[in-house]
């Protein structure tokens, strides 16, 4: 990861307290509500050539996901990752259960 956040910055695209909790830590933040508004942020950052890494709520992720694939398939960087927001409707990971289906034995 440290090699690829010496290409760029990071930005994270999302709802506002996510968007605001990332920014105590430093990471640049666009508040997105609407589909068509998330698509050209995304559009622009991956174009930009300073970005690294776009973070996106799955809230929005959901909304996009067409235009994430894309720019996933075309471009090596910037990498877009889909993260949790504070309403995200999230499963809990099975570790054991991942760990046993990789060794074969589950």
């Amino acid at each position: 990861m440290g090699a690829l956040l010496s290409r760029g910055r990071i930005v994270v695209l999302g709802d506002r307290y996510t968007v605001n909790a990332f920014g105590l830590i430093g990471v640049d933040g666009i508040i997105v509500e609407k589909a068509e508004d998330a698509e050209k942020h995304l559009k622009t950052l991956s174009k930009s050539g300073d970005v690294a890494l776009i973070l996106v709520t799955k809230d929005i992720a959901d909304l996009v996901q067409d235009t994430i694939e894309k720019i996933s398939m075309t471009l090596r960087i910037p990498v877009i990752s889909i993260i949790p927001s504070r309403w995200s409707d999230v499963k809990p990971i099975d570790a054991a259960s991942l760990l046993k289906k990789a060794l074969g034995v589950g």
